[in-house]
């Protein structure tokens, strides 16, 4: 470190010295041009040709200059310099706030170098008459001569100081409070810095007490009655505080009109910057001494530790009564209540689950929207049901809660419910024989009303004005990135619908942008996160853009007590789930293919280069859905019905790894995000296999989908293969009969993908998941995926739910990710 200061001072020197010679070198010293110009231009050391009576001159001066600057280092002592503070007056109301009419002293001293608490002081320097001062143990020569030049010397740093050597005495200097805080700000760390030594008073060396505001919360009424939501009203206080003391109006009135840099407060000096000053002012003059404002608010400004300000900071926060309790627990600063399981459930939950069914239940009974973003497959459904329950048994809710979750989990979810709350009763609104206006209110509040009512997203706008005849007790999003899209007709329908709470469960909060969270967050705690312009500005691009690592502490602290999320392979949530290991699988094209393949990106190019914007997008989009149905087999790409054996690596590879996962009789998922190709799939492989194969996607009707799910998880003897739909067997599902999971072709967001896999690396599975992700070699396959793995850390929001962030590559970035590579064909 020394060297690379001394090499970078060196340059810096020797770059901003050479315009300034002409003005150093104006005297007639040939000597002294010579040895400056060489020292600052040369970069060796100076070698200096002057005539001899110039040599001579010019190297005394030089060795008197250097003395002035080293000479003191071999002394045993050094000048040392104490500021002292005025004396302070006695402590009463009047003088909370003390401007000090007499001066600061700055005292002189010598100070031993090897023990800086021997100091002398000057006035002792001056009494003695000889050249050799003794004190105590020590011996000082020539003293006065030394406190001399070593004050003319400080002098150069603290300008101040000149005016006491009018004196032939000098014992100290006496400074205005603006001058003794230019010496505390700039010129003490300098004569530090050059060998003095400097003795400041404590309270600058602690001077952590800063202007900011400061915040009062506290209930609007005394018995903490009427407490159901966001918009419940509460007191809010601002005040000017220094440190975690509060200054009131007359009292900063006073401190400001000092309009200076030190000023004592309350017995204690602090430092007070003109800029914080003027902060304070503005900040003051838009503030009411009390005012009345919702629990949203407060929770942004007390948890968030952040508030319009004026760019002061918060300095401190406090809260009293109800409000006290419920900012200590979202902080996490108090242990959650355990809360006994309902009685009428019929199954066990673990002990995280315990912890969920609470936590849920505590910002329900506060009216606060709660997002269980626990990974998939532990158990987000039981502990929603327990939530329902919970309310039914403490007779808590009079009219029923709404489920919304996708099509493919209405059957699950009436399964979970006759399971472990068999005494809840179940309306499913859905299907063309679902009830419709009156006749809907009269379903759910018959002589034996409903307590629960499953839909769908794609009902909930339908039917929204049908919905919308109920206040409901409760909704429930299941899969609840199905609202990430604050813009859709979806998203806004189910926004408006009524309820007394709302949970979102969710395995994915965030898939794509941190839009997904304000949207999510807008459903379950409405203008919690400030609108989404706002949001946007604060935290979306800082963090997107800029990785603000401020914001991204801002946002968690606002987010994270409505937020609760658990990984499955944290040892401490789960212990007994076995491993999930992943291997990506190579594969080659055949000639076919790759002929195919090359005629297509030559095609697709030529038009991409020739078109723009929307057209360009749709051309590129196109040109990558024909390439992976390449990859995928010749014959889904042709749609021609054509036969399937030796035409694909990919379907080759698929048969020979299928084959070894049925002679040790277990069972596999296979994933594709093309109908087409499940169809192919299914034909293939139950000829090649000779027995059933399972086939679910976007058509298959939902009783036909819940008897495929029963027989492949239940039948001893059932089917040993199950393909499936990304998107419509992606979420939701329990296969835990599988341990083997195959993406025959890729989606590019690995979120969407896990989420896939864990239909089988789940609550249930007792058997090692063996995942397998099909890639075809020196293709655009290979190259997307490397890009992903690089951009692993930031997926959540460089890499799109889809391939649309494809389509802002350029040209030339396209031809690089699409062109075939020499090892993509096989033999």
């Amino acid at each position: 470190l020394k060297v690379f200061l001394r090499d970078v001072t060196d340059a810096a020197v020797r770059t901003w010295a050479p315009p300034l010679l002409h003005v150093v070198t104006q005297r007639d010293d040939p000597a002294l041009r010579a040895w400056l110009t060489q020292l600052f231009t040369t970069g060796k050391p100076p070698i200096v040709d002057a005539p001899p009576e110039n040599l001579k001159k010019f190297q005394t001066e030089l060795a008197n200059w250097q003395e002035k600057l080293l000479g003191g280092a071999e002394e045993p002592f050094r000048i040392c310099f104490r500021l002292e503070p005025p004396e302070s007056p006695e402590q009463g109301e009047e003088t909370a706030i003390w401007n000090p009419l007499d001066a600061w002293t700055l005292r002189f001293f010598i100070q031993a170098r090897d023990d800086p608490s021997l100091l002398v002081p000057a006035s002792m320097v001056w009494r003695e008459q000889s050249a050799t001062l003794r004190y105590l143990d020590r011996r000082f020569e020539n003293p006065q001569e030394k406190l001399l030049t070593g004050l003319g010397q400080a002098a150069r740093f603290f300008p101040p100081l000149a005016d006491s050597l009018r004196t032939t005495s000098p014992e100290a200097s006496y400074l205005d409070t603006q001058q003794a805080y230019t010496f505390l700000r700039q010129a003490a760390p300098l004569l530090e810095q050059s060998g003095f030594g400097v003795l400041v008073p404590p309270w600058w060396e602690k001077r952590h007490r800063q202007l900011g505001v400061r915040a009062t919360i506290s209930p609007a009424d005394t018995d903490g009655q009427g407490i159901l939501n966001l918009d419940a009203l509460v007191k809010f206080r601002w005040q000017v505080a220094l440190g975690d003391q509060a200054i009131e109006p007359e009292e900063f009135s006073r401190l400001a009109a000092l309009k200076l840099p030190l000023v004592q407060v309350r017995g204690e000096w602090v430092e007070l910057q003109p800029e914080q000053v003027e902060k304070a002012i503005r900040f003051w003059e838009k503030q009411s001494a009390e005012e009345e404002v919702t629990l949203r608010r407060a929770l942004q400004v007390g948890l968030s530790e952040e508030g319009e300000t004026g760019a002061l900071p918060i300095v401190d926060i406090e809260t009293s009564g109800w409000i006290d309790d419920l900012m200590r627990q979202l902080r996490g600063n108090e242990h959650l209540e355990a809360l006994p399981p309902p009685d009428g459930l019929t199954g066990q939950l673990r002990p995280y689950q315990e912890r969920g069914y609470a936590w849920l239940d505590y910002l329900h009974r506060w009216g606060l929207g709660a997002c269980l973003a626990d990974d998939m497959g532990l158990g987000k459904t039981i502990q929603a049901i327990c939530l329902i329950l919970h309310d039914v048994e403490e007779k808590q809710v009079d009219e029923p809660v709404l489920v919304i979750c996708p099509t493919s989990v209405v059957g699950n979810w009436a399964r979970e419910i006759a399971r472990f709350a068999p005494s809840l009763r179940t309306v499913i609104h859905h299907g063309g024989d679902r009830a419709q206006g009156t006749e809907f209110v009269e379903q759910i509040r018959q002589n034996e009303p409903a307590h629960i009512v499953i839909s769908t997203y794609g009902l909930a706008r339908r039917d929204e004005e049908t919905l919308r005849q109920i206040d409901w007790a409760g909704i429930v999003l299941d899969e609840a990135q199905n609202i990430k899209n604050p813009a859709t007709k979806q998203t806004q329908a189910i926004r408006r619908l009524k309820a007394g709470y709302k949970v979102a469960l969710t395995g994915t909060p965030v898939e794509n942008r941190l839009s997904e969270l304000w949207s999510i967050m807008q459903f379950l705690n409405p203008g919690y996160l400030g609108s989404q312009q706002s949001f946007r500005t604060r935290f979306a691009r800082p963090i997107e853009r800029y990785q603000d690592s401020q914001a991204t502490r801002r946002l968690r602290k606002l987010v994270q007590p409505f937020v609760m999320r658990r990984v499955k392979t944290d040892p401490s949530i789960i212990q007994d789930l076995p491993e999930k290991m992943e291997n990506k699988v190579f594969c080659t094209l055949t000639p076919e293919q790759a002929t195919l393949y090359q005629a297509v990106v030559q095609e697709a190019l030529d038009q991409v280069e020739a078109a723009e914007g929307i057209q360009r997008r749709g051309l590129v989009l196109s040109m990558l859905t024909r390439l992976k149905q390449i990859c995928n087999h010749p014959a889904q790409f042709l749609g021609d019905g054509s036969v399937l054996p030796d035409r694909s690596g990919k379907l080759a590879r698929m048969g020979e790894m299928l084959e070894e996962v049925l002679s040790v009789d277990e069972r596999a998922l296979i994933f594709t995000q093309f109908a087409a190709m499940g169809t192919l799939l299914q034909a293939h492989l139950q000829e090649l296999f000779g027995g059933e194969i399972l086939f679910l996607y976007g058509g298959t009707p939902a009783k036909q989908r819940d008897r495929m799910i029963a027989r492949f998880q239940e039948e001893r003897h059932g089917p040993s293969i199950f393909i499936l739909s990304l998107k419509a067997g992606g979420l939701g599902l329990n296969l835990t009969r599988a341990n083997h999971v195959f993406h025959f072709d890729r989606w590019w967001n690995p979120a969407v993908e896990n989420q896939a896999t864990d239909r089988a690396f789940r609550i249930g599975q007792t058997k090692d998941v063996w995942v397998h992700k099909f890639i075809c070699a020196g293709t655009l396959e290979e190259r997307i995926d490397e890009m992903i793995e690089s951009k692993k850390a930031l997926a959540e929001s460089v890499i799109g739910s889809g391939e649309g962030w494809l389509t802002e590559l350029d040209t030339e970035q396209l031809r690089q990710l699409v062109t075939l590579s020499q090892e993509a064909i096989g033999d």
